[in-house]
């Protein structure tokens, strides 16, 4: 078994945005992997505005297909780590390559499940034009980003977050939202063909992604999935209060299942 992480961010974000989250797990010994979407990237080291144009054509398999890519290079199957969109992604890889476990926060729905929840179709609604055009979700509202997804972090995280979202392709999302228009069903996920111990993590206040759709998938994986909801935890459980609870949470999840890294610093 190997002690590889591989870190899959969620929409307008980047590998960087793992920040302290990724140092923790390190600190536990894992060797921990972060890639970044293409045409993604924090404002500050790239051109945010040339990437808007170049994301709104990419697809959900097209990031999977990057991150086989990666686990390809590493020494053994990784415990896959994905937040919202990347919890589906992570799911979509999981069905591809061999993962050690798989630990879903927030998770986005999979082709195939309800999606229309009120906080869900507030925050997510807007954006349908750029869904059915293949057109550049950007930039985010402020009042969305702090009312409907970091509705309990701290002011001083809402707005360091914010300064590094970047561009999110609408076809992605066509592909997740209106998933019953896509002949392809890229966002259907075969859970039979997981065979690793899966983790779901939600937060009770979470409007982003709601925790009905994390104790769905949870329930997909049978005997396989384990669902813990963090009370009074928003979307963003990665960074500030909660964080050290969906840390502690992983940690006891790894521990039952035989995961821990081989070697603690």
């Amino acid at each position: 078994m190997s002690d590889n992480v591989l870190l899959i961010h969620g929409t307008w974000c980047n590998g960087d945005n793992w920040g302290e989250f990724a140092t923790e797990l390190e600190r536990r010994g894992y060797v921990v992997h972060a890639l970044t979407y293409r045409h993604h990237g924090a404002p500050d080291k790239t051109d945010v505005w040339a990437n808007a144009q170049q994301v709104g054509k990419v697809g959900l398999l097209d990031y999977v297909a990057d991150l086989a890519k990666l686990v390809e290079t590493m020494d053994g199957p990784p415990i896959v780590i994905g937040h919202s969109v990347g919890a589906l992604v992570a799911q979509l890889l999981a069905v591809r390559v061999r993962t050690a476990g798989v630990v879903l926060l927030g998770p986005a729905p999979t082709a195939g499940m309800f999606n229309l929840y009120p906080t869900m179709a507030l925050l997510w609604g807007r954006y349908l034009p750029q869904w059915l055009g293949g057109k550049p979700m950007y930039p985010v509202s402020w009042k969305a980003w702090t009312t409907l997804i970091c509705n309990t972090t701290a002011p001083d995280i809402q707005k360091s977050y914010y300064a590094k979202l970047c561009a999110e392709s609408g076809t992605a999302y066509r592909q997740i939202s209106l998933w019953y228009l896509d002949p392809r069903r890229n966002a259907r996920v075969d859970f039979d063909a997981v065979d690793a111990p899966v983790l779901v993590i939600t937060g009770s206040e979470d409007k982003c992604t709601v925790p009905r759709i994390g104790k769905v998938t949870a329930k997909k994986y049978g005997s396989r999935g384990t669902y813990v909801e963090l009370a009074c935890s928003d979307h963003m459980m990665t960074v500030g209060t909660f964080m050290p609870q969906t840390l502690a949470a992983i940690d006891t999840w790894a521990r039952d299942n035989n995961l821990p890294p081989a070697a603690h610093p």
